[in-house]
């Protein structure tokens, strides 16, 4: 039981990646609909995910399905034309099978109700087709009466051709769950198929195994199927058999005496048929050119490379959290070869140091998984979205194959799916709307990703109606967010879209939601160390930014000391550390530096801790930093030099504090909070915004 069930997860992962792929090929479709190399995607899809249910016991899904297999099959030999209306049943009926594939057979009374009434709407659909088709032929020629008697008979046409397949399943195929019967159902009807089974490897009695495959098959076809069709009905067991599919003849010789011959002794000796006597009876009874041999799998004899293997998520979570403890014991471990010098010890240290690292960015990158994994939903949404508000909306997306942490696409998905649903509701105008302000028609949404050192940037841009930030202010004094007085510049009234509470829509819609407004966006983001930012031009468009760190678990930081306490800042965020001499009366004003003849704002990380206020004394160094092209310095005591840190999460006792994004145990069990550089940018301006209270809570922590 535990083994069919294994077998049942494993088909819920495959026909959720095969759902995907479904869902990718018809947004695709819908602005090209004669490709035929996606509608062949289409129907791939969905022929995989009825045969699966067949085999692992969701007959409802498998059921479903069929009658969607059947549309698209008509789809590729041209009786039904790719339409709106079609892709929009499709998508409909990718809901219900989703439902179908989490719940299986066990229906609701609820869900059977939707259950039959989507199968009504492919019924209602097929008719509607059926009878334009009806009103099309009456008005041809009555050439094809005389195809209506022998209708059941294969068309012999100039594609219809002659097909051997040997099909020896692996013994442990029903192991797997797959019964051939269906496969070699599914062949017979494709075409007009004679079917001959090989037991000569069945033992005896005594030693026959139930769960063990004994048999062989050949079939003989005739079919107006492509090679590429019959294959895909094998595409569950195309590793766990050895299959062999050949063209014989480009016409159907089934009837042929010869070959009747050679299947007759075929079934009386059990000895294979063989394509060379094929295709002699077939060269001196047609007088045709044979087509050449097509052989289409690799023998399972053969060496067999795979590529790649699905793994649990959990399994990944656990590796990475048990590297994260490495690197913390490897800490300890080269703290433990300096305090005693002994050289041998600190030879390993520094080879397990290596090691660790090789193995944690090895790690990570397992962890990583493209956005393109998230981006489907996206599509479907604007898509759904727009067409319920008869917009006309261009979705572009750039750089899906940009690479994030498992838990970051967990967590970001949501703030996405609402930054959309803005971007269709409040961004993009009616029609009428963009002809009337002379824009096109037809309005963009691009969502764009790319790498920015060792952070993932993503821009969600509209050309829609922006932002007026005259209704922000008054909306924001009116609720008593800010003074009527109050000089705001543009980048600070558009950050008030982001107090929680704040809308300027005064109409709730099941689309905008009701009083759930950019904050939670930002708050989203905030517990995976994300940063959004807004801008946007009245009457052309608004862009909204997030910011994402690669990981969440470990970095590369550098190690610093204010005061009595250590603090951790990212490698990637800084770009040259200099003495403190630059700190000169005659060389800094107001908390601006002159630097290579630019000016640098800095900031005391004393004051920013509330630490005793600085003396002559005390040694400085300063620390530029770099995040979003904006430079600051930072004044820090020392800096002690790079440390792997592994990232912890603070809590929630202190996890609404100012400037800090995490701590890391040091080797020596000490605690070193870990900075978050984009916020330090808010300091100069808010230098107090710690209170006493959260400081306090700090020094408790690292005292701890």
């Amino acid at each position: 039981m535990e083994i069919i069930d294994q077998f049942k997860v494993k088909f819920i992962e495959e026909s959720t990646d095969n759902i995907n792929d479904l869902e990718e090929a018809l947004l695709l479709l819908e602005s090209d609909k004669e490709n035929k190399e996606l509608i062949e995607r289409s129907f791939r899809a969905m022929h995989s995910i009825k045969g699966g249910g067949a085999m692992f016991g969701f007959n409802k899904l498998s059921e479903f399905t069929h009658h969607l297999e059947s549309i698209y099959d008509s789809v590729r030999q041209g009786s039904i034309p790719i339409s709106t209306e079609l892709i929009t049943l499709t998508f409909s009926a990718i809901d219900q099978i989703k439902l179908l594939l989490k719940v299986g057979d066990n229906l609701s009374q609820e869900d059977l109700v939707n259950f039959d009434s989507s199968v009504k709407m492919f019924e209602h659909f097929i008719e509607k087709q059926n009878n334009t088709s009806t009103i099309t032929d009456e008005n041809d020629d009555y050439e094809e009466v005389e195809e209506v008697e022998n209708i059941t008979e294969p068309k012999n046409n100039n594609n219809e051709k002659t097909v051997l397949i040997s099909f020896v399943p692996n013994p442990d195929l029903l192991e797997n769950g797959t019964n051939p019967f269906f496969l070699l159902d599914d062949l017979n009807n494709m075409g007009r198929a004679i079917t001959l089974a090989f037991s000569n490897k069945i033992p005896n009695f005594v030693d026959l195994k139930p769960v063990v495959s004994y048999i062989n098959w050949q079939i003989l076809i005739c079919t107006e199927h492509t090679i590429n069709e019959l294959k895909d009905v094998f595409i569950f067991v195309e590793d766990d058999c050895e299959l062999h599919i050949d063209t014989i003849a480009d016409t159907c010789i089934i009837d042929h005496p010869e070959v009747k011959k050679i299947i007759q002794n075929a079934q009386n000796t059990g000895v294979l048929m063989t394509i060379k006597e094929l295709k002699n009876c077939t060269l001196s009874a047609t007088q045709t050119k044979t087509q050449g041999k097509k052989k289409l799998a690799v023998d399972s004899g053969k060496d067999h490379k795979i590529s790649s293997i699905r793994v649990s998520s959990n399994k990944i979570d656990e590796l990475v959290t048990l590297v994260s403890e490495l690197v913390i014991t490897q800490s300890q471990l080269t703290l433990y070869a300096e305090n005693n010098n002994d050289t041998t010890i600190a030879a390993i240290s520094e080879n397990i140091q290596k090691l660790s690292r090789q193995l944690r960015d090895n790690a990570f990158n397992i962890s990583l998984i493209p956005l393109q994994s998230e981006l489907m939903r996206f599509q479907r949404l604007v898509r759904d979205l727009s067409k319920e508000q008869d917009k006309d909306i261009d979705f572009t997306i750039e750089g899906s194959e940009i690479e994030l942490d498992k838990t970051i696409i967990e967590n970001l998905t949501d703030p996405l799916l609402h930054i959309l649903r803005n971007s269709v509701d409040h961004g993009i105008e009616t029609k009428k709307q963009r002809i009337a302000a002379g824009k096109s028609p037809k309005g963009n949404i691009i969502f764009k990703a790319f790498n920015s050192g060792a952070n993932v940037v993503i821009e969600i841009s509209d050309d829609g109606k922006g932002i007026d930030p005259e209704e922000i202010r008054s909306k924001a004094v009116y609720q008593g967010l800010i003074d009527q007085d109050a000089k705001l510049e543009k980048e600070e009234i558009l950050e008030l879209l982001f107090t929680s509470g704040f809308s300027t829509r005064t109409i709730v819609t099941d689309l905008s939601g009701r009083g759930v407004g950019l904050d939670v966006v930002r708050r989203k983001l905030e517990s995976i160390r994300g940063k959004a930012t807004i801008d946007s031009e009245k009457g052309k468009g608004t862009i909204i930014t997030i910011r994402l760190p690669l990981t969440l678990s470990i970095i590369d930081g550098l190690l610093i000391k204010v005061a009595n306490n250590h603090y951790v800042l990212p490698i990637s965020a800084i770009k040259t550390i200099y003495s403190a001499e630059l700190l000169r009366e005659d060389n800094s004003f107001n908390h601006v530096i002159t630097i290579d003849d630019e000016q640098v704002p800095y900031i005391d990380l004393r004051e920013i801790f509330q630490e005793n206020d600085r003396t002559e004394e005390d040694h400085s160094q300063l620390i530029l930093i770099k995040v979003e092209e904006r430079l600051l310095g930072i004044i820090a005591d020392d800096v002690i030099g790079e440390y792997q840190t592994v990232v912890k999460p603070l809590g929630r006792y202190l996890e609404k504090q100012g400037y800090i994004s995490g701590a890391s145990i040091l080797g020596d069990g000490t605690i070193a909070l870990v900075i978050d550089t984009s916020r330090l940018f808010n300091a100069r301006k808010i230098k107090k915004e710690i209170s006493q209270e959260k400081s306090t809570s700090l020094k408790k922590l690292l005292n701890a």
